[in-house]
């Protein structure tokens, strides 16, 4: 109650002394043109905005000094033990007394380290920069969240999720996801309706590392459908390998792709499907192969077939070949060529013969050159009967330069990355 009214006399105090002021200047240029009136009023005006900026600007920088000695402090007092959790020597699991020992902290007179918020806040953005810089790959995830839930830290930073500023939100979340941190659902729900697009991808990349199915609902939206975009897909990749990481299922990537009807959003889950090796959901595609019409797409279906081997779809692929643009026949011959089941080979000789396309003719030879004992022999049988002015196609198997380019790759690798923020 005190406090009250000693803001409630300054308040006051403060608003008497601006009507003074106002009623004095208002006095003198009583006599004066209106358009003198009117240069004062701005004055004054600019004179009083100048004093708050000027106040303002004391403030920010009062509050940045006391950050910066609060930093040091932090450093000073836990940089030791933070470096000794990311540098891998603490191999064995360590439980939170463990965590208190290590700070040095007394855990019954002292049951929680930070109290204040901007104390977590500091705390966070320090380990954060040590943990992009000073991580090995021998550090043990579980000490570090121990630690982080010991000073509190995650709940700080569902806190600066929900209630922050649009860049505390966005700088939280970043936060959450390099420490593999859950977020709680609702918070995810609430940032749906955001307005911000960023904070709506972020939210979801944050909490598909270690949620269930089904709160992954997002990406079965029509907003994700309209809106996905190449960012979506690395990012997409990378939450997903680490949710294979930590030994959770993968959602159904074919079902994904059915359900929506964008064509860059469908071929990227059949991109994505090709990346994490998920052949049992093939079978599901072939519906969507036989009712769309879209190239990329068929094109991508066709890759996707091909370097997992799903040879159940290969009389498909034959089947259809008469009816799509040549781009489109390129890759279906390359995934008839990965099948190797002999069935294709009529189709690689069709192309090669009766096709008007010099691209197609081409990569129809290159696939029999590379089908095996059964194409190669096919292919010289095709270039002992081939007219001089079809001799040209052959001669890049002849040359020892372009016969290096040849080769067709049987599966797609994905090389094993450096781990990083995103999927380590």
């Amino acid at each position: 109650m005190d406090s009250i009214d000693f803001l409630e006399f300054y308040y006051y105090y403060a608003a008497s002394y601006i009507r003074y002021v106002v009623s004095f200047v208002a006095s003198k240029l009583e006599k004066y043109p209106t358009e003198i009136k009117v240069a004062a009023v701005i004055s004054v005006i600019c004179g009083f905005v100048m004093i708050i900026l000027f106040l303002r600007m004391l403030f920010m920088s009062g509050g940045r000094k006391r950050i910066r000695l609060l930093k040091e402090h932090t450093e000073e007092v836990y940089s030791d033990g933070m470096k000794y959790l990311l540098s891998g020597e603490a191999t064995e699991e360590m439980s939170s007394d463990d965590i208190y020992k290590l700070f040095g902290i007394d855990r019954q007179i002292n049951p929680e380290p930070l109290k204040k918020s901007r104390e977590k806040q500091v705390f966070a953005d320090v380990f954060y920069n040590y943990f992009i810089n000073a991580k090995s790959e021998g550090a043990k995830m579980s000490n570090i969240r121990t630690m982080l839930h010991v000073f509190g830290i995650p709940e700080h930073l569902e806190k600066q999720v929900s209630l922050a500023a649009m860049k505390q939100k966005v700088d939280a979340l970043n936060k959450l996801r390099a420490f593999g941190l859950p977020i709680s659902t609702w918070i995810v729900n609430k940032l749906l309706n955001s307005k911000y697009l960023r904070l709506q991808r972020l939210a979801m990349y944050t909490i598909i590392v270690s949620s269930s199915d089904s709160s992954l609902e997002y990406f079965e939206t029509e907003f994700f459908d309209k809106n996905s975009c190449i960012k979506d897909e690395i990012e997409l990749a990378y939450s997903l390998s680490r949710r294979r990481k930590a030994g959770l299922k993968l959602p159904d990537l074919a079902r994904w792709a059915k359900m929506h009807n964008r064509e860059f959003t469908q071929c990227m889950f059949v991109r994505l499907m090709r990346r994490f090796g998920q052949v049992e959901y093939c079978g599901e595609l072939r519906e969507l192969f036989a009712q769309t019409r879209k190239k990329k797409l068929i094109e991508e279906i066709s890759r996707t077939w091909g370097y997992l081997n799903y040879v159940e779809g290969e009389q498909t692929l034959i089947d259809s070949m008469l009816t799509q643009p040549d781009d489109t026949k390129v890759a279906i011959m390359h995934a008839l060529t990965r099948f190797g089941t002999g069935r294709g080979l009529d189709t690689m000789v069709d192309s090669f013969r009766h096709s008007h396309n010099p691209h197609v003719r081409y990569e129809a030879l290159r696939c029999l050159y590379n089908y095996g004992t059964a194409g190669r022999e096919m292919f010289n049988k095709l270039e002992s009967e081939a007219r001089e002015a079809d001799q040209k196609y052959f001669e890049f198997f002849h040359n020892p330069i372009t016969l290096g380019k040849v080769r067709l790759d049987k599966e797609q690798a994905y090389h094993p990355s450096v781990e990083t923020l995103l999927n380590g």
